[in-house]
C-alpha cells in the first residue's frame, strides 16, 4: 500500500515537472535612447502563442514560451516598433534588451530575470546617473573575497576605510558621508560616530552598494564626500532556493590558545546573564546604588550583597581558536495571483558568521619637551609616559535576515515591504602589560568586553504610474514609510587592574589590586530611533523641439530620536591590599568572594561594592528634519542634459546630557546658552546662568537652501562629459553635541563633545569624463574642488599629568580639498580582465588662525572662550584621516573559454593619513600606508555550484602608527599590529 502511494505520488508530480522543464522564457529591460530612462508600459508580443507581457517602472519584462522558433516585437506608443527573433529552449532563459528609437543592445543568455545586480547592468545606471557615482554589482561582491559590506565598498574609486567599517569618501572623514539602505535613511549603532559602520552588513545579503559623489535635490544634503548606497537583494522571477557555507582559517588565531566569554546567543544577542540585575536597575532615579546612614543612601550590606547579583565569572574561558565559519541561505519566488497581472514576490534570506582572531597590539603616549627650552616643532623631543603590549582575543558573531515582500496589482501599481534586521557582536579579551613614567609603576590589566550592535529596518513603500489622457508617459509617484532602530549594547565591561612600583623602589615584586577602585563594571546602551517619510512625484513633458524631460518633485520628514546611558560599579578594599587574595594572578572569582562583603566584628566589611557617579553619564537627543526639493532633469539640446535644482532643509538638534541619579539643581535644566556670539555666552557663564558645558545642553537649528546644477554632455553614444556645481552641508552628529566622555579601558584616550558646534557649509565642483568602451569595460577620469566653511575638526584639550590625552571637537575655520580620480576596466584577448581605479587628493584645515592663536596664549582671550578651551598642536593640517592617495587594482585570469573559472587578484593601498590628531605640543599620529592582497579562485558548474577559495592578506601586513620627533628624526611607536594571513574556502549550491 505505501509503495502504491509513492507511485500516485510520482505519477501526479511528473507532468508538473515535465511542464516546468519544457517551458524556457525571455526577459530584458526596454529603455529610451535619448535619455536612458526605463520605458513604462511597453508591449512584449508573441503572436504565434498569443502571448504578450508588458514592462514594470524598471522597464523589465518576462514571458514564458514553450521551445521553439519565434518572432518577438517590442511596441510602445510614441516609438517605433521592433522585431526580434529568438529561439526558446527547455529551461533556458534568453535576455532581449531593447533601446527604442536606437539600435539593439547586445544581447547575453542569463539564468534569472534581468536586474541591475550585474557589472554591465550598474555600469549602464551609472551612464545614465543625474549624478557622478560609482558602485560595485552583486555579481562583483560574488567574485570577491569580502564578507562584509565594509570590505566591499573600499574597492570602489576614491573609497578608503578606517578600522574596517567606517567610510572616507574623496578623504572626507565619516561626518561628511552619509548611508541611505533601500532609499532611507538610517540610524548609527555607534555612541561616539555618526557614520554607519559597514561592517555590519553581511556582503551575502547585499544586491548593489553605489557611491553617489554629487548632490542632487532628490536625494539628503548632508553629505560633501559620498552618499553611500546600500541595496539589499530582490525577489526572483522564479522560485529559487540557494544554500552557501563558507570555513576559514585565520593563521594567528586559529588552533592558539583563545580566551572568551559565553556571552552572547547564536544570533550575537547578549546573555541575559551579562545585563544589569534586574534589582539595581529597579532602583528609583534618585538613588544611586552605594551605602548611606540614617540620612541617605541604602543599607551598607544591601549595597555589598547587591553585587552578588550580578554576573560572577571574571577568568574568561581558555580554549583553542576555532575556524572562521559562514552559512546563508536565500529562498524566494514570484506567485501569480491572477490572470490580470496581480503578483506576489517573496524573497527571505538568512546569514550567520562567526570568526576568532588574536592580535598583538603594542602602543605607547608622549609629551613633548624641548631642546633649549625653546618651544618650536623643529626642538620638539618626545618622552614616553605610557607604554601597552596587549594581546587582544576576539570573537566576531553576526547575524543578519532581510524578508523582501512586493506586491503588483497591476502593471505599474506596486506596493513593496522591506525588511532588514542585523547583529554583528564582539566579544573580547585584553590582557595588557603596561609601564606609567609618569607615577613609576607597571601596571597588569585584563578586560572583558562584550559589545552587541543591532539594526532593524522596515521600510512600506509604493510605486505608482499614473496614465493621463494619451501620454505614452506616465506620471510616477513614489513613497515610503521607514522605521529604523539601532541599538549597541556593552554589557558588563569588567576591567581589573594590578600594579607594581616602579623597580627602583621594589620590595617584593608582587603585582597587586589597586584601590582606585578595582574590579570594575561598566554597563552601556545606546538606542537610536528614526521614523521618516518620503514622497516623490515625477511629471514627464516635452519642451522644444520635444526634447523629453521631467519634473520631480517631493519631501521628506524624519523624526529621530537617541539615547545613550553609562553606569558604572566598583570594589573598594577596607582594610588596605590583603595577601594573597589581592595579588595577580589570584582570579576575580576569589578576590570578591561573598565573604569579602559581610560586616566584620569592627562593623566594616573587607571590601565595599558600590556604584560610582563623578561626571554626566547619559544624554538624550533629538532631530527633527523636514525637507522639500524641485529638481528639474532636462535636454537643453540634443545631447546637453541639465538636473538640477533647489531643496530645502529644516533641521532641529537638542542633546541634553546629566548624570542618571542627580539630585542636585541642574538635573532638571532644560536650557543652554546656545548663542551666536561667544563674549556673550561666556558673560552668561560668568554670571553663573550657565556652567560651562551649557548646562549640558546642545543645540541646533538651520533653514538651508541647497542649490545644485548638474550637467551632462553625451559626446556620443559612448561618452560622457559630466559637470557640477553643488552646495551641501553636514551637521554634527547628536553625540558631538554632548560633553559626555567616556574611558573603555585603563590608559584609553578620552573623547568629549562640544554643545556650542554648528554646521558646515560645503561648495563642491566637479568635472568627470567617461568613456563606456563596451558594456562592462569602461575608461573615467574626474576632478574635484571643495570648499568647507566651519568644519568640525577634532582638536586635543589641555592637560597636565595623566597617561593618556583628551580629545574634543570644534568649528575650525576653514578647509580646501581638491583631487583627481582614475578609473579603468578592461578586458583583453578574452582571458584577462584588468580593473583599477587610482585617487588622489589634498586636502588643508585651518584649525584656528595665528592671531587667535597668539591671543590665547597671551591671555588677552577669555579662557572660557570656546577657542580658548582647546590646544591644537597644528593650526593648519591635512584632515583627519585623509590619504593623498589610494589605489585599487584586481587582475582577473580565465582559466578556461567559457569563464566559470578564474583566478583573481585584489590589491587595495593607500597612503599615509593622520590617525589622532596631534594635541598639547605632541604631534599628529600617522598611519603608515599600506597594501593588501588578496587572491581568489572561483568555480561555477552549470549554474548550480559557485566555490570560492580565498587567501586574504597573504603579505600579512603590518598596521603601524607613529608620532616623529622632530630633533632626532626618528619615527617613534604610537600602535601597531598585524590581522594575519586568512585562507577560506565557500560554496553555494543553487537547488533552483
Amino acid at each position: 500500500m505505501k509503495n502504491l502511494k509513492i507511485l500516485l505520488l510520482v505519477a501526479i508530480l511528473t507532468p508538473f515537472s515535465l511542464f516546468a522543464q519544457a517551458n524556457g522564457s525571455i526577459s530584458g529591460v526596454i529603455i529610451d535612447s535619448e535619455n536612458g530612462e526605463a520605458v513604462f508600459g511597453a508591449t512584449i508580443v508573441v503572436r504565434s502563442e498569443k502571448k504578450f507581457a508588458k514592462t514594470d517602472f524598471d522597464g523589465k519584462y518576462s514571458l514564458s514560451l514553450p521551445p521553439g522558433s519565434y518572432d518577438v516585437e517590442f511596441q510602445m506608443y510614441g516609438y517605433g516598433p521592433q522585431k526580434r527573433s529568438v529561439v526558446i529552449t527547455p529551461g533556458k532563459n534568453q535576455s532581449i534588451n531593447v533601446t527604442f528609437g536606437a539600435q539593439t543592445l547586445e544581447t547575453v543568455e542569463v539564468k534569472d530575470r534581468a536586474s541591475n545586480n550585474t557589472e554591465s547592468a550598474l555600469l549602464a545606471l551609472q551612464r545614465k546617473s543625474a549624478a557622478v557615482s560609482d558602485g560595485i554589482s552583486q555579481e562583483a561582491i560574488k567574485k570577491s573575497p569580502d564578507s562584509n559590506a565594509g570590505d566591499v565598498v573600499r574597492r570602489v574609486t576614491g573609497i578608503t576605510l578606517i578600522g574596517g567599517k567606517y567610510v572616507f569618501v574623496r578623504g572626507l572623514g565619516e561626518r561628511y558621508s552619509n548611508t541611505v539602505l533601500n532609499e532611507v535613511l538610517i540610524p548609527t549603532t555607534e555612541p561616539d560616530k555618526r557614520v554607519v559602520p559597514l561592517d555590519i552588513f553581511p556582503a551575502s545579503i547585499l544586491k548593489n552598494i553605489r557611491v553617489i559623489k554629487t548632490f542632487v535635490p532628490e536625494d539628503p544634503a548632508e553629505f560633501s564626500g559620498g552618499l553611500v548606497k546600500v541595496e539589499t537583494q530582490e525577489y526572483p522571477d522564479k522560485f529559487l532556493l540557494n544554500v552557501g557555507l563558507g570555513i576559514g582559517r585565520n593563521m594567528n588565531s586559529t588552533g592558539y590558545e583563545f580566551k572568551t566569554f559565553d556571552a552572547v546567543d547564536f544570533l550575537g544577542r547578549p546573555n541575559s546573564a551579562y545585563q544589569l540585575p534586574g534589582i539595581v536597575n529597579s532602583l528609583p532615579g534618585f538613588l544611586p546604588l552605594e551605602p548611606g546612614n540614617r540620612f541617605g543612601g541604602l543599607p551598607p550590606n544591601f549595597v555589598n550583597l547587591s553585587s552578588l547579583t550580578f554576573n560572577q565569572q571574571w577568568t574568561p574561558d581558555s580554549g583553542k581558536g576555532g575556524y572562521d565559519k559562514n552559512i546563508n541561505f536565500t529562498v524566494g519566488n514570484t506567485f501569480k495571483l491572477t490572470e490580470s497581472g496581480q503578483r506576489l514576490g517573496v524573497l527571505l534570506g538568512v546569514v550567520r558568521s562567526e570568526e576568532y582572531r588574536i592580535r598583538d597590539e603594542k602602543s605607547a603616549r608622549y609629551i613633548p619637551n624641548y631642546a633649549g627650552g625653546i618651544i618650536a616643532p623643529e626642538t620638539t623631543y618626545l618622552i614616553p609616559i605610557q607604554k601597552q603590549d596587549t594581546k587582544v582575543y576576539n570573537k566576531d558573531t553576526n547575524f543578519a535576515a532581510n524578508l523582501n515582500l512586493s506586491y503588483e496589482m497591476t502593471k505599474g501599481q506596486q506596493i513593496y515591504l522591506k525588511n532588514l534586521y542585523t547583529v554583528a557582536s564582539d566579544t573580547t579579551v585584553r590582557d595588557a602589560f603596561g609601564q606609567n613614567f609618569i607615577d613609576n609603576f607597571d601596571f597588569l590589566s585584563q578586560t572583558g568586553i562584550v559589545t552587541s550592535r543591532g539594526l532593524l529596518n522596515t521600510v512600506l513603500g509604493g510605486d505608482h504610474a499614473l496614465q493621463f489622457g494619451s501620454m505614452n508617459r506616465p506620471h510616477k509617484l513614489e513613497w515610503n514609510l521607514a522605521y529604523s532602530l539601532a541599538n549597541r549594547e556593552e554589557p558588563n565591561l569588567i576591567q581589573q587592574v594590578w600594579r607594581r612600583s616602579n623597580p627602583a623602589n621594589l620590595s617584593d615584586g608582587y603585582f597587586r589590586l589597586g584601590n582606585n577602585p578595582d574590579g570594575t563594571r561598566f554597563f552601556s546602551s545606546t538606542a537610536d530611533t528614526v521614523r521618516q517619510a518620503n514622497l516623490k512625484y515625477s511629471i514627464p513633458f516635452e519642451q522644444w523641439n520635444g526634447l523629453k524631460s521631467e519634473l520631480k518633485i517631493g519631501g521628506m520628514a524624519l523624526d529621530r530620536f537617541k539615547s545613550f546611558t553609562f553606569r558604572e560599579f566598583g570594589n573598594k578594599s577596607n582594610v588596605g591590599t590583603q595577601f594573597p587574595v589581592d595579588y595577580y594572578p589570584v582570579p576575580g572569582e576569589v578576590v570578591y568572594n561573598p565573604t569579602e562583603y559581610v560586616q566584620r566584628s569592627t562593623g566594616v566589611a573587607n571590601k565595599t561594592f558600590s556604584e560610582r557617579q563623578i561626571e554626566p553619564n547619559a544624554y538624550d537627543a533629538q532631530q527633527k528634519l523636514h525637507a522639500q526639493f524641485a529638481q528639474v532633469d532636462m535636454p537643453l539640446i540634443p545631447k546637453l542634459r541639465f538636473i538640477g535644482g533647489v531643496r530645502f532643509e529644516d533641521s532641529f538638534q537638542k542633546v541634553k546630557t546629566f548624570r542618571t541619579r542627580d539630585t542636585s539643581s541642574l538635573r532638571n535644566v532644560d536650557y543652554g546658552c546656545t548663542v551666536n556670539n561667544e563674549d556673550i555666552r561666556v558673560a552668561l557663564v560668568r554670571s553663573n546662568i550657565c556652567d560651562v558645558d551649557n548646562n549640558g545642553i546642545g543645540t541646533l537649528r538651520n533653514q538651508d537652501k541647497l542649490p545644485s546644477a548638474n550637467m551632462v554632455w553625451e559626446m556620443n553614444k559612448d561618452m560622457n562629459l559630466r559637470f557640477g556645481l553643488t552646495q551641501s552641508i553636514t551637521r554634527p552628529d547628536l553625540r558631538e553635541l554632548s560633553p559626555f566622555g567616556f574611558t573603555p579601558y585603563f590608559g584609553a584616550d578620552r573623547i568629549f563633545g562640544n554643545p556650542n558646534l554648528k554646521r558646515t557649509y560645503i561648495h563642491n565642483y566637479d568635472v568627470r569624463y567617461e568613456y563606456y568602451i563596451t558594456n562592462s569595460d569602461f575608461f573615467g577620469i574626474g576632478a574635484f574642488y571643495k570648499n568647507l566653511s566651519n568644519p568640525i575638526e577634532m582638536v586635543g584639550l589641555p592637560q597636565s599629568g595623566g597617561i593618556s590625552f583628551n580629545f574634543s571637537y570644534t568649528n575650525a575655520k576653514e578647509a580646501t580639498i581638491k583631487g583627481v580620480e582614475l578609473d579603468y576596466r578592461k578586458e583583453f584577448f578574452d582571458r584577462f580582465r584588468v580593473e583599477t581605479n587610482l585617487f588622489f587628493i589634498k586636502s588643508q584645515v585651518q584649525v584656528l588662525s595665528w592671531l587667535d592663536s597668539a591671543f590665547i596664549k597671551s591671555g588677552a582671550i577669555d579662557k572660557l572662550n570656546t577657542a580658548a578651551s582647546f590646544d591644537p598642536t597644528n593650526l593648519s593640517r591635512p584632515l583627519q584621516g585623509q590619504s593623498e592617495y589610494v589605489y585599487n587594482l584586481k587582475f582577473d585570469y580565465f582559466i578556461t573559454p567559457k569563464k566559470n573559472q578564474t583566478i583573481g587578484v585584489y590589491y587595495n593601498f593607500f597612503g599615509d593619513r593622520i590617525y589622532a590628531v596631534g594635541a598639547n605640543g605632541t604631534p599628529d599620529a600617522i598611519e603608515r600606508g599600506v597594501g593588501i592582497t588578496d587572491v581568489v579562485y572561483t568555480y561555477k558548474h552549470d549554474d548550480r555550484l559557485d566555490f570560492k577559495a580565498a587567501a586574504k592578506n597573504i603579505m600579512d601586513t603590518r598596521f603601524k602608527v607613529y608620532q616623529k620627533s622632530e630633533v632626532t628624526g626618528e619615527d617613534l611607536l604610537f600602535y601597531s599590529y598585524r590581522m594575519g594571513v586568512t585562507f577560506t574556502v565557500a560554496a553555494t549550491y543553487k537547488f533552483f
